[in-house]
């Protein structure tokens, strides 16, 4: 695992996710918000749903901080998510409802995993992840704005415990595959039924840094 630090004056994630959401204070989100019901995918509540609708305008800032600040930890062709994912730890609840490894959700070995919060992460709001594949020493990654992980989810058992804060975790992710490894397999994402491949999931994001499908 490797913290990495970002400009917060030139890419400003949490000010664009706050007005995405319309929302003064991304930690009181709950109080705009309701949490997914009971049973439901943790992607289903209607903060999800205005973040997808309106990340369009988030697109450009996103394409320029994988071009400056993910691209250089590889110098070669990489495959990266189109569109991040979007979690929100709401006070009671989990972002994600169970520790896991993201191979057990169809993503393929050699996958890098980003994450990055546009809230301040801490305590029992925060993701969890062990040290080390199965020693099942978890540790809370803590983190704030102008901060962001890196980490291989495929092997490291990562999750989310139940806030007990009494504030909004935000927070969204992204998976990166150099193209050399790339393996388009057919698989599909367990969610949404995305296949796991470039054009759909992933968008092919040069050593020159340029998206070779214009990354939309």
């Amino acid at each position: 695992m490797r913290i990495h630090y970002y400009p917060l004056k030139r890419f400003d994630f949490p000010a664009v996710v706050a007005d995405v959401l319309g929302v003064a204070e991304l930690d009181e989100t709950h109080q705009v918000y309701a949490p997914p019901p009971p049973g439901a995918s943790d992607q289903a509540s209607m903060a999800h749903l205005a973040f997808y609708d309106g990340f369009a305008r988030l697109r450009e800032m996103y394409h320029e901080f994988l071009r400056c600040h993910v691209l250089p930890l590889f110098r070669q062709d990489i495959c990266v998510q189109r569109i991040p994912s979007f979690r929100v730890g709401f006070p009671g609840g989990m972002a994600v409802d169970e520790f896991h490894l993201d191979s057990n959700y169809n993503h393929q070995s050699g996958t890098i995993n980003f994450w990055l919060p546009v809230t301040k992460a801490f305590d029992t709001n925060t993701m969890w992840v062990e040290s080390a594949p199965r020693s099942g020493d978890y540790q809370p990654v803590n983190l704030q704005p102008g901060q962001f992980l890196q980490f291989d989810a495929t092997v490291l058992r990562h999750g989310n415990l139940a806030n007990l804060t009494g504030r909004t975790r935000v927070s969204f992710d992204f998976r990166v595959i150099p193209l050399k490894d790339y393996d388009p397999r057919g698989l599909r994402t367990t969610t949404a039924g995305m296949l796991l491949e470039l054009g759909a999931y992933y968008s092919l994001l040069t050593s020159e840094g340029t998206f070779a499908d214009g990354g939309e």
